[in-house]
């Protein structure tokens, strides 16, 4: 029967649904976009590979510290060093003695038989098996690689930690010269005399890996950083992004629905008042239109702009490099926040506002209804800064009552009008009238 928004339709309301829209599409377009962008950019973060890589550096340290592999081989090499020259030394003597017992007689075939300390022997044996409990050959070459120059001495390592220490002198005999069989690949003597600790070497290498490389992993885990995703508290991404959209949409349906139902409550007041037109209740439709007029606009426009620009501006001032931002849970928060905001502000505008427009309204209802009794005439009753007061006595009134009022007033403007064009007529005709003229009115 009536189109969407038909003639009782403001002009005002038109204007403000046309604004609400034309706002509404970018402003949501625009927010959708921020947090999309926002999601995409979220808070740098320090790599979880990086803070691994540092962590199993960090244990790699700790470990080979706790086994004191470089201070250990270290000893050994020099326990090494003193056992040779206390096996030196008692097989010089026992072939001193030898000699002197055997002299103006025939050298014996075999050499003499002598003993070895044991002592020196265990001293190596410690070391050795110190560096076996301690796993310093894994240790070592995963920190500074397989070395060949060491790998005869971690071979004669592992065969001395095998060693037993115990049992008669017999038995520590044997086990002091099958040590002295394995010990030559444990300490070298360089060219000029000084011993060359290999598994030493190899240890301290590995140190300084393990040192330079902690460092490193702990320069690179503080310094780089990986960008994340924003954290997701009450909403996920996608649930923020549709309550986002659709919020302001079914606003604006809502806004629609209202200024189409006020425009339709107009035109059926209004349509089923024409039939007093021609007769004595013609103040009917009249009154009416004042108190029409009065009413405020249809919509919700303030609640559409709230929820749009709400949502606009949550998306776009959140920092999403917090990483204790939520800002999907923002971004719904800033749209129903400004939603009621928008509401609130509506509500104040239309308070403080309300009757600053009223006598236009009055007259574009006029000229749509076209009302016996010209609500021209009306307005002219009602004195200018004094419409607030009026509408209060007005709308207080029966509609019976309100429409004699109408009636009254408007004969008495009209009267007004008259009296006022046939002074005016007068005056006229005083003034070019010829002398001695008799007055039509006369």
């Amino acid at each position: 029967m009536f189109a969407i928004l038909n003639e009782y339709t403001r002009r005002e309301e038109i204007l403000w649904t046309l604004v609400t829209v034309c706002i509404l599409v970018p402003a949501t377009v625009g927010a959708s976009m921020a947090l999309w962008g926002a999601r995409a950019h979220g808070p740098l973060e320090p790599d979880p590979a990086l803070i691994e890589a540092l962590k199993r550096s960090e244990s790699a340290n700790s470990d080979f510290a706790k086994a004191r592999c470089a201070t250990v081989a270290t000893k050994l090499g020099e326990e090494v060093v003193l056992f040779k020259q206390r096996a030196a030394k008692a097989e010089s003597e026992a072939n001193e003695a030898a000699a002197i017992a055997s002299r103006g007689r025939k050298p014996p075939k075999d050499p003499p038989v002598f003993l070895i300390p044991v002592q020196p022997a265990q001293s190596v044996l410690k070391q050795a098996k110190a560096l076996s409990a301690g796993q310093c050959k894994r240790l070592t070459e995963e920190a500074a690689g397989v070395s060949q120059n060491a790998a005869a001495g971690w071979k004669a390592a592992a065969a001395v930690a095998a060693l037993s220490d115990t049992g008669d002198e017999q038995t520590l005999q044997v086990m002091v010269r099958a040590l002295l069989a394995q010990v030559k690949d444990l300490a070298q003597v360089k060219e000029d005399g000084k011993i060359r600790q290999v598994l030493a070497e190899h240890t301290e290498a590995a140190r300084g890996a393990l040192t330079k490389k902690l460092a490193t992993a702990g320069t690179i885990a503080a310094t780089q950083r990986k960008r994340s995703e924003p954290r997701e508290g009450l909403f996920s991404f996608k649930v923020a992004l549709g309550v986002g959209v659709l919020l302001p949409v079914v606003a604006l349906i809502l806004s629609y629905l209202s200024v189409r139902s006020a425009s339709m409550r107009r035109a059926k007041l209004l349509l089923a008042l024409r039939r007093f037109a021609n007769t004595p209740e013609a103040g009917l439709q009249a009154a009416a239109i004042v108190r029409l007029a009065a009413h405020h606009n249809g919509g919700e426009p303030g609640m559409v702009l709230g929820a749009a620009l709400g949502g606009l501006l949550a998306a776009l001032l959140a920092p999403s490099d917090n990483p204790n931002v939520f800002m999907a849970d923002l971004f719904v928060a800033g749209a129903m926040g400004g939603l009621l905001l928008g509401l609130a502000g509506q509500w104040i505008v239309r308070t403080v506002f309300a009757v600053t427009r009223w006598r236009q309204r009055t007259q574009e209802l006029g000229e749509v209804e076209k009302p016996t009794i010209p609500v021209a005439l009306v307005l002219g009753g009602v004195s200018h800064g004094l419409e607030k007061q009026f509408l209060r006595y007005f709308e207080a009134l029966p509609i019976g009552d309100a429409a004699a009022w109408v009636q009254t007033v408007a004969t008495q403007a009209e009267e007004q009008i008259l009296a006022g064009a046939e002074a005016a007529a007068h005056a006229n005709f005083a003034r070019n009238a010829p002398p001695g003229a008799a007055s039509p009115w006369a």
